[in-house]
This record gives structure tokens, sequence and C-alpha cells, in this order.
């Protein structure tokens, strides 16, 4: 009788949970911007754009755990108004002034071969917030790379490239669609950030050639209005092996998965919460132990994640089948 108890409420407890962050789910509003034709229009990059120079209102950062896309590597870079800053008080997403753009941009770097350009750009999503409404775009870089141009489908691009083990890889890489976008990024009727949480930019970096707690930098740098006096959470980096299976894999499905599938994700109704804060037995991960790696282990439509990966995430996939073992 008390196991059947126990039973019913690692059932009920999830499904409680979302039912009720979701009572107040509705329509996304339509974009409050108009998205500029190329992404030279907005003068965020200093010099030869496809550089990625930012210019004086662009800070860049890095995330301690980061969503894997077919391999490609990123530039991350925000772009606060003039005298204003991020505000923080906990280690979830901070907010973000009016006029903030966030700008990621996907390239494949030229490991294999001897050209003037370091890297073979592809896209650049740009999420630009407007009173309070975060707005999603995608530019794709054409063949020359020295313009991106506004997106309104998705695009396929065929790609080779040399994976960080050296190997040889042919994908047919999507960039996504305004649609595609808002589909990992709203959170009930809002679209917001994902990666720039405190938890994963509470990490150490490098700067003037020296190491240094990226918070305390971009605060010194009067980016962040952060007090640094209490205690925040780190994200792990999951590819540190000096880090435990659990905490490496529970942060690879907090930045892979989580963005679909927590409480007010687009993916709510699966009564999964991936989220690296959730209490193990309120994620649902004991009861879809084998749903989580199945899907993750094959290629077409039942791939996860369904959005930004048409390539097996290897490290990834053994990394969540450890976490997995583990648990029985």
């Amino acid at each position: 009788m008390k196991k059947t108890i126990i039973l019913m409420g690692v059932l009920l407890i999830p499904i409680l949970f979302i039912l009720l962050n979701n009572k107040d789910r509705g329509k996304l509003a339509a974009d409050n911007v108009v998205f500029r034709d190329k992404l030279s229009d907005y003068g965020l990059f200093k010099g030869k754009i496809a550089d990625l120079v930012p210019n004086d209102q662009g800070v860049s950062y890095e995330l301690a755990s980061a969503l894997f896309t077919d391999y490609a590597d990123k530039k991350r870079v925000i772009f606060l108004p003039k005298g204003k800053k991020i505000v923080a008080s906990d280690d979830g997403l901070p907010d973000f002034p009016n006029g903030t753009i966030i700008v990621k941009s996907f390239f494949y770097p030229k490991r294999d071969t001897i050209q003037a350009s370091k890297f073979v750009l592809l896209e650049t999503r740009l999420l630009i917030n407007k009173e309070g409404q975060w707005n999603a775009a995608t530019y794709q870089w054409n063949s020359t790379q020295d313009e991106a141009f506004l997106l309104a489908e998705n695009a396929v691009v065929p790609v080779s490239f040399l994976d960080n083990k050296g190997v040889k890889r042919q994908t047919n890489y999507i960039i996504p669609s305004r649609t595609d976008c808002i589909a990992c990024h709203r959170q009930g009727d809002r679209i917001l950030p994902i990666g720039p949480k405190v938890k994963n930019l509470n990490r150490v970096v490098l700067r003037d050639r020296d190491t240094i707690q990226q918070l305390a930098y971009l605060k010194d740098k009067g980016i962040i209005d952060i007090p640094l006096s209490r205690q925040l959470t780190s994200l792990p980096n999951y590819d540190d092996v000096s880090q435990s299976t659990e905490h490496r894999a529970r942060a690879y499905l907090e930045v892979n998965c989580a963005h679909c599938h927590n409480p007010k994700g687009t993916a709510y109704m699966t009564m999964l919460d991936l989220r690296f804060e959730s209490p193990i037995n309120e994620t649902g991960i004991w009861l879809k132990q084998a749903k989580i790696i199945g899907r993750m282990s094959v290629l077409g439509e039942m791939h996860m994640p369904q959005k930004g990966t048409t390539i097996l995430h290897e490290e990834g996939v053994i990394l969540i089948k450890d976490y997995l073992k583990s648990l029985k």
C-alpha cells in the first residue's frame, strides 16, 4: 500500500505542478519590432562584418554549458543601450533593459584549410527586447561571407567540417525559421532568452590575457548589476569530466532540453521537467528513462532535440546513458 501511494505521488506531483504553471498560458503576441532585411543594417559590428567584432555597446559572453548544434561553434554578444545595465537578483534569467539585442552567430572553423577567413559563418540569430517583449529572427550568411539576410522560412545548407576530434563530417545544416525559434524560446505566453541565465554565466573566462570570474568582469564593466556577496549557483560544464556524472548530465539536459521540457515550455504536456534545479522526483526522469535515451539516439522525426540538430551528439548520448544507468 505504501509503495502504491509513493508511486501515485511520483506520478501526480509533476502533473499538478505543470497544470498550475500553465493556467495563464495564452497566445503569443505578434512582433513589436520590424526586423531589418540585412544584418549590417543594425551596425552591430565594427569593420568587416564577418569578423564579428562588436561595436562599443556590445559585450561578448560565454556559457558554462552550451546548446549542442551539429558541432557548430558560436559567438555570443549582448548589445545594451548606452547607460543601461542588466539587473540580476538570483540564479535565473536576469532582467534586460528595453532595447537589448542578444546576438548568436553559428560557424564552423576551417580546421582543414589555409584561407584568409578563419571560419565559415552559417547563421546569426537575434533576440530584440522592446518594451519587455522579446522578438526573434534569423539571418543567413551569403556565400561571399560579407552579409547575412533575414529569413522568412528555414533554410538547408550542405556543410563539410572537422569536428572537435578531427573527424570529418558532412550534414545538411538546418537554419531555423522564426517559428522554429519560437518553439524553443516560448515560455507560457512569452518568448524569453535561454542561455544567459546567471547560473550559466557564472564561470571563469579569459579576458585581457588573464582569467577572471565572468560575473565579476561584467559587473566591473558596468554591464550587470548583481549582488556578488550572495552564494550563486554555477551550472557545471557538461564536458568537464572532473564533475560528477549526475551534475554533468543534469546540466546537459538543462541547456539542450529544458527550454521545452519545463512547466511553461512548449513540451509541458510530456510531464518532463528537465531543469537543473528541479528535484529528481519532480522531473519525470525516473519514469521516462527509455524514452529519453531512445529519442536522443535516433535521427529523423523522432530525434530529440527536434530543432537545431541533424547529427547525433555522440558524447552527449554516452553521458546521458551513463547517468540513467546510475539511477537503477
